[in-house]
């Protein structure tokens, strides 16, 4: 019992993680948010000059979230962790903070082939970390899951070893990226990006490795092993700490680059050189809205999903990837969207790529929406399915579609006049929260009661269950405020 004293829960330890990898994937794009002050280079050869490293910055966000998954099933296993499991952990999450270098190291000098060294030695090593967390984990069977303790020792090695059968793809894929770095780079990222479909591959490894060992599992214990699905409360704590640091983010260009220097202050006095950034204020008010609005679908959307597949979570993984590029567009319109007495194409570029980043965003969480609907008795929530409570299923599908339509609105206004496209888009942005509020009085209070009280899932063979009759005399006396009546139909 004395190697017992040190076991602690798990749920600070999911929420560290999370947060960890939240921020670990969103500062990826600080090192490309930042604009040379000097330049006078225009946004269309900016963007053809960092292009690679925008593209670096996409497929490595996409691999920090396929590294946070195996983080996710790796807990599926366990109930609780010791002190040695959770200093293992901790030394993972260091060679996974360690990533960004790499990663902006790439983005700077592509080509070279020591970045891609770095970046495939630190995912190797998280690899070799996670093998020794499962080892260690399967010697001491009271950190497993109840149902896992209880197995002979026989079957829980067996368990162990598809465990490990997941581990032999990554690093395969790490060493021959390697390999092939000093000779084509793209090869080399193009195998290191492989590993966000790697989940998929796992699971087909899984029935193999069932059929070859003939051995029985039932699904749910597959799925716990090898699954294609992931909880959703775990994909809300990391979505969410992408969002909050996102939108903290967005508040670095009037605290750092433009803040009103010394000699600005001198000259014309703080009040109006404060004054003077105006125009930065209403760009930070404008973005952080966005944000706001893009948290506000997301949240709606997970308050009608019950669990989530592969695709969805790719789906969810490229809008947050998204969403993580708004610092750098909060610098683009800062330096080209400035005063609107001096517009010109950078301006009409800079709109139209706020407005592309936004609609991907966006529509990227409504595809993570016509996902679930394939199954919908199997991946919604009774008030989001459309054959169980249609009105509350179309009012989520035009929230999901407000966005999208205005962001699509806002990138043709861009081919009007300059005066007209910097209206349009910060009107689009004013007026998106009132569209929200309109629908939510048109459909919004619709089935309230109904979803509470009359909605029967039944959780063995996952359908709707009818509610049982109720009498009409009941429902209109009760309407009446008739309590007596109530009483004796009761009785």
């Amino acid at each position: 019992m004395a190697e017992k004293k040190d076991f602690v829960q798990l749920n600070r330890l999911k929420c560290f993680n999370d947060a960890v990898f939240a921020i670990v994937s969103t500062i990826l794009i600080l090192p490309i948010r930042r604009l040379d002050e000097n330049s006078d280079s225009n946004l269309e050869k900016l963007m053809k000059d960092r292009w690679v490293e925008l593209v670096v910055y996409f497929m490595a966000f996409l691999v920090i979230c396929s590294v946070w998954e195996s983080h996710v099933h790796r807990f599926k296993i366990l109930s609780h962790v010791d002190d040695i499991l959770i200093w293992l952990n901790l030394i993972s999450l260091m060679f996974t903070t360690f990533l960004p270098f790499g990663c902006a190291l790439e983005g700077r000098y592509p080509g070279k082939y020591l970045p891609i060294v770095l970046i495939c030695g630190d995912m190797l090593m998280l690899e070799a970390l996670e093998v020794v967390i499962i080892l260690y984990s399967f010697r001491r069977p009271y950190l497993l899951k109840e149902h896992l303790q209880e197995l002979p020792e026989q079957q829980l090695k067996e368990r162990r070893d598809y465990m490990l059968t997941k581990k032999l793809i990554n690093p395969l894929l790490y060493v021959l990226s390697v390999s092939l770095s000093k000779t084509s780079s793209v090869t080399a990222w193009v195998l290191i990006s492989a590993v966000i479909v790697t989940p998929c591959i796992h699971r087909f490894l899984g029935i193999v490795f069932r059929k070859f060992k003939a051995i029985r599992l039932v699904e749910p214990e597959f799925d716990l092993m090898f699954g294609n699905y992931i909880d959703t409360e775990r994909v809300e704590c990391f979505s969410d700490g992408v969002f909050s640091i996102v939108a903290t983010l967005l508040v670095l260009d009037i605290t750092t680059e433009y803040l009103p220097n010394e000699q600005e202050v001198e000259k014309d006095g703080i009040d109006s050189a404060v004054l003077d950034m105006w125009p930065k204020f209403l760009t930070y008010i404008a973005t952080f809205i966005i944000i706001a609005l893009l948290w506000f679908l997301h949240h709606s959307l997970y308050h009608g999903i019950r669990k989530m597949n592969q695709i969805m979570l790719v789906a969810n993984n490229v809008s947050m990837s998204f969403i993580g590029f708004f610092p750098f567009i909060v610098a683009l319109m800062n330096r080209f969207v400035t005063d609107p007495k001096h517009l010109n194409n950078d301006t009409r570029l800079a709109v139209r790529c706020g407005a592309v980043v936004t609609y991907t965003a966006s529509l990227a969480q409504a595809v993570v929406f016509v996902v679930a609907l394939w199954q919908s008795h199997s991946y919604l929530e009774p008030r989001a399915n459309p054959a169980i409570l249609r009105s509350s299923h179309s009012y989520l599908a035009l929230k999901l579609s407000i966005i999208p339509l205005v962001s699509l609105l806002v990138y043709f206004t861009t081919f009007a006049k300059y005066s007209a496209l910097y209206i349009a888009f910060y009107a689009a942005v004013l007026v998106t929260p009132f569209l929200f509020l309109t629908i939510k009085i048109a459909l919004g209070q619709r089935d309230i009661g109904v979803m509470r009280q009359d909605i029967v899932i039944d959780p063995d063979t996952d359908t709707w269950i009818p509610p049982p009759h109720r009498s009409r005399l009941r429902v209109q006396r009760r309407a009446l405020g008739d309590s007596n009546m109530s009483d004796s139909l009761a009785d």
